[in-house]
């Protein structure tokens, strides 16, 4: 990535890595430090929209500065851009679920035969986002149910747990990315979406407004949307935006939708406008999972 970035700007920059902590943590450190009047641990930060909109962040003119940035991969007044998009559905090993008995829709969860095998994650994962198609009534009442079904709750990434065979199904997963990778390492595991709840949610990149090198980091930002970053990523992280054209996504989300899915998704513009009321639907479809 770093061989790449300098030779697209003719530049010479290090970059500093370092393992970090979880997304939300990080997100609140950098709050913290803004506070203080300190500089951001991370000139760059990545998350979902959960944690973005509670960061101070820098605007950009994204499509006047580059050219292969569109309007479509910016969000909240170009504080934001969209750098991958996940389609959340299950992850499932392939020697425990047939090919014939592979759910198709949400509600085949609550067949008989899964009871007892199944995960979810404690967060309940996308079941938010599942419930801006579906509504509050009807994703509340189906996990109701399908909480009787779950003998356990795992994190995302942990899908290692599915290849062994300690649960047949996660679901939802956070992403199909460790799915697509375990599978092709040569681990029984699949993963699919839902035809009835085609979810997309995104990883943003932004610039906090304290980062030690806000033009740099834009720069790191808008190279990892072109199809060389793209690349990269899906290289090193089996995820890439189905907004630059060529990628894996960009031809997974076009393929899904001649076959009759239909996506939504849930922007950060929207949710600075239902903040409150999303994060209530969280705590609650959480505990429900949870058994509370």
């Amino acid at each position: 990535m770093e061989k790449g970035f300098n030779k697209t700007y003719g530049l010479n920059l290090q970059f500093k890595y370092r393992h970090g902590p979880s997304m939300p943590q990080m997100a609140s450190r950098i709050i913290q430090e803004g506070k203080a009047g300190q500089p951001a641990t991370s000139d760059l930060f990545i998350g979902s929209e959960n944690h973005v909109v509670r960061m101070s962040l820098k605007q950009f003119d994204w499509t006047k500065a580059f050219p292969h940035i569109t309007k479509p991969m910016i969000d909240w007044d170009g504080r934001v851009l969209i750098v991958v998009s996940r389609t959340p559905g299950f992850t499932y090993n392939t020697n425990m679920v047939a090919a014939n008995e592979v759910p198709q829709k949400v509600e085949d969860l609550l067949n008989p035969k899964w009871k007892g095998k199944l995960a979810s994650t404690p967060y309940a994962a996308s079941f938010d986002r599942l419930a801006l198609i579906w509504g509050e009534e009807k994703t509340t009442a189906f996990l109701q149910k399908y909480a009787k079904q779950v003998a356990g709750l795992i994190r995302c990434g942990e899908e290692e747990r599915i290849a062994n065979g300690e649960f047949a199904m996660l679901a939802f997963n956070c992403d199909l990315a460790d799915a697509n990778d375990m599978r092709e390492k040569g681990a029984p595991v699949n993963g699919k979406i839902f035809k009835d709840a085609g979810i997309l949610s995104y990883w943003y990149l932004a610039v906090p407004n304290n980062s030690a090198h806000p033009n740099a980091a834009a720069l790191l930002a808008a190279y990892l949307l072109s199809k060389e970053g793209q690349d990269i990523l899906w290289k090193t992280e089996k995820t890439s935006s189905h907004l630059v054209e060529g990628t894996y996504m960009y031809k997974f989300v076009k393929e899904q939708e001649r076959e009759g899915v239909k996506f939504f998704d849930n922007p950060v513009s929207e949710v600075v406008k239902n903040q409150k009321n999303q994060s209530r639907l969280r705590q609650k479809f959480q505990a429900i999972l949870a058994g509370k």
